[in-house]
């Protein structure tokens, strides 16, 4: 029997906000630093693992979660783009790390998010990524 497939187009995953931020630090320098800048509370938590076809080994992607804030920011997560074979999101290899906000009032916070992000000296960049650039076989961990 003949396997059937099935291609969601035109999906778009609205429930989070993403941030791209291109910075040369280390994961755990940028993610102290944003934590005291802004008041978020950034944790180390277990990597994304992505197996690849053209990579024998799984490509490993670090994620730092943010609980809730109860004043300003529901769930924030930090991801690294790279690792030392590929990246997450091959479609934005100039990306170092994304943040991803979840719910709450995302349009007031990204601002405020990316405001207080360009103060930190150790981010050369950051900026929101439009939500119709957003596929759904981006490997994104979920809330």
């Amino acid at each position: 029997m003949k396997k059937k497939v099935h291609k969601l187009k035109g999906f778009v995953n609205n429930h989070f906000k993403l941030l791209a931020i291109s910075s040369h630090e280390n994961d755990y320098r940028l993610s102290w630093a944003i934590n005291e800048e802004l008041g978020s509370h950034f944790r180390k938590v277990d990597s994304i693992f992505i197996s690849s076809k053209e990579k024998s080994p799984e490509l490993e992607f670090t994620v730092f979660k943010s609980s809730a804030d109860e004043d300003f920011i529901d769930k924030m997560n930090l991801i690294s783009n790279r690792c030392s074979d590929g990246f997450l999101i091959r479609e934005m290899k100039n990306i170092d790390f994304f943040i991803q906000i979840f719910r709450g009032d995302m349009d007031n916070q990204t601002k405020h998010i990316i405001a207080t992000l360009k103060k930190i000296e150790i981010i050369s960049a950051v900026f929101e990524v439009p939500s119709e650039t957003m596929k759904i076989s981006w490997n994104l961990p979920p809330e």
